[in-house]
């Protein structure tokens, strides 16, 4: 079956005081409809909790259309046309409990979500666990006990894919903050899906960490992948889950560290990968931007309209980056061609809508003349085409345009049910002053049959949602369809993470780029191909 995927995008700062708003009627004498958040697995407690849910509760709209319709044009007047939210308050559950404190699962939600240290997600195995790290990584020595963020290299200038990285998936491009330095970004499987990446089936010789197990797999698996789901976890239980994370690194002069989930680490970078030559190792303070999680649903008997495929949610900081003023939404697709606001397939999306006194991680409103969402290009003529400085600001001269500074901005309006989700969830999660009401869920996404767009929107209008991206993680391609192969794209999780495959370039990886790993110049290349 192919699948699609949908792209929406964040709102400007929403104040926690602000009761949710109701949604516009769509006629004078009908009353708005209003989402209700569903802040415990299940819906038997109104109470947020540490339960992980494996799979959305009922949705009546999923039985009637392979499709999955309902995105488009009229939003849903009641519950039973509101395909979105069970989705959605899904992906809230996931980042809850996700976020939870490592040390806290059993706590209750006043400690669970506000106590200090490592989260549910971070005791989940690193991918250079499973693939091996990096050819060439910095020898810190530092007697310092605290987690280390590798930028890794081949030797010769070009970073691995490895470890963590500062170039994105999407592009092999970085994004630089609004004090210089790069963005880093991180990976991690839970237990199901690293043991089926290890031993699928229970067969470590068809390991897929490995080339020669993958070769192996391909011989007798010719369908390709099939990761921890309906097969091998239990009726209704967690399947595999991948994490991607983007951090941003904290200047005490000038970040309020308070608003983020920070973390102390030692950033350790390749010396071919600095400008000097010579590699560091130095303490510093993260805050978490982004952050994608992808669950394998499992097959549910009492919900076969369920597909058993991968559920795609992002979530980024409230602080990231403006809206554009004039965004993309899924009820047009972003207006006709021949409209000045229409954004598919153009390298902006048009200039900011900033809110007065905002303090953005990605955007400058003192340079709100320049272009949005602008990709730095990287030095010519050199072994390294985005250089480190030695010390802060890490980015700070290394790349060819002075338009370099960030300038992002967030392309697509957010749903608008799930605008308002985001509002009752953000205002559970003030109520205990936690942290983590300064994040905010950008959209869902799943897995349904490819329909074909109606003119004049440009990307499908009777499927799931068309487009998602995450700003920290796929910047300069938010608004790209993908239907031009001589542009870059899509900006959909689903659509480009269909590309994925093992290492003969043809059999299915069921979605994940993971598996490329064993060949990491190959993975560079694929992943930016994909796009």
């Amino acid at each position: 079956m192919k699948t699609l995927l949908s792209a929406i995008v964040l709102p400007p700062l929403i104040a926690l005081a602000i009761v949710a708003s109701p949604l516009r009627p769509f006629a004078q004498t009908q009353p708005p409809y209003e989402p209700r958040a569903e802040f415990c697995v299940g819906g038997k407690s109104n109470t947020l909790c540490s339960k992980l849910p494996a799979y959305i509760g009922p949705d009546s709209r999923l039985g009637q259309t392979v499709g999955y319709n309902g995105l488009y044009g009229q939003p849903p007047r009641s519950a039973a046309e509101d395909v979105q939210t069970p989705f959605d308050n899904m992906a809230w559950q996931m980042f809850v409990a996700l976020n939870w404190a490592a040390n806290s699962v059993e706590k209750p939600a006043a400690v669970g979500l506000t106590t200090p240290g490592p989260r549910v997600w971070q005791t989940y195995l690193k991918v250079s666990a499973l693939f091996g790290n990096s050819k060439v990584r910095a020898g810190c020595t530092q007697a310092l006990a605290l987690p280390t963020f590798y930028i890794g290299s081949d030797g010769h200038g070009k970073p691995a894919p490895n470890n963590e990285e500062y170039l994105q998936a999407s592009t092999n491009l970085p994004l630089i903050d609004v004090n210089g330095n790069w963005t880093l970004f991180e990976r991690r499987v839970n237990t199901i899906e690293a043991a089926y990446l290890r031993a699928p089936q229970g067969l470590s010789s068809q390991t897929l960490t490995t080339r020669d197990g993958q070769l192996n797999f391909i011989k007798n698996n010719p369908k390709g992948a099939e990761f921890a789901a309906s097969a091998s976890v239990p009726d209704g239980k967690n399947g595999s889950i991948e994490i991607k994370a983007a951090w941003r690194i904290l200047d005490p002069a000038k970040d309020d560290a308070s608003k983020y989930f920070t973390q102390n680490i030692l950033l350790a970078v390749s010396g071919d990968l600095v400008s000097n030559g010579r590699p560091f190792c130095r303490s510093e303070k993260v805050g978490l931007v982004g952050m994608h999680i992808l669950q394998r649903n499992p097959f549910v008997e009492t919900n076969k309209a369920l597909l058993a495929q991968w559920i795609w949610a992002t979530f980024e900081h409230v602080d990231n980056a403006p809206q554009a003023a004039t965004p993309c939404n899924v009820s047009n697709g972003c207006g006709s061609a021949q409209s000045p606001t229409y954004w598919i397939n153009k390298p902006s999306c048009g200039p900011a809508a900033v809110a007065s006194g905002a303090h953005y991680s990605f955007y400058d409103p003192s340079k709100s003349g320049l272009g949005t969402n602008i990709a730095p290009q990287g030095l010519l003529g050199t072994k390294t085409q985005f250089p480190w400085n030695p010390t802060r600001p890490y980015a700070q001269g290394w790349t060819s345009k002075a338009t370099a500074v960030p300038q992002a901005t967030r392309c697509w309006r957010i749903y608008p049910t799930t605008t308002v989700l985001n509002e009752q969830w953000r205002m559970a999660l003030g109520s205990l002053k936690s942290v983590f009401q300064n994040y905010i869920l950008v959209g869902t996404q799943w897995g349904g049959q490819l329909e074909p767009p109606t003119p004049p929107n440009p990307v499908p209008a009777n499927a799931v949602p068309g487009m998602l991206s995450n700003l920290t993680l796929e910047t300069y391609i938010q608004n790209y369809t993908g239907s031009d192969s001589s542009l870059p794209g899509p900006g959909s999780c689903v659509s480009c993470h269909n590309f994925a495959t093992l290492v003969d370039n043809k059999t299915s990886a069921n979605f994940s780029f993971l598996p490329a790993l064993v060949d990491p110049v190959a993975a560079r290349s694929k992943m930016k191909t994909a796009q």
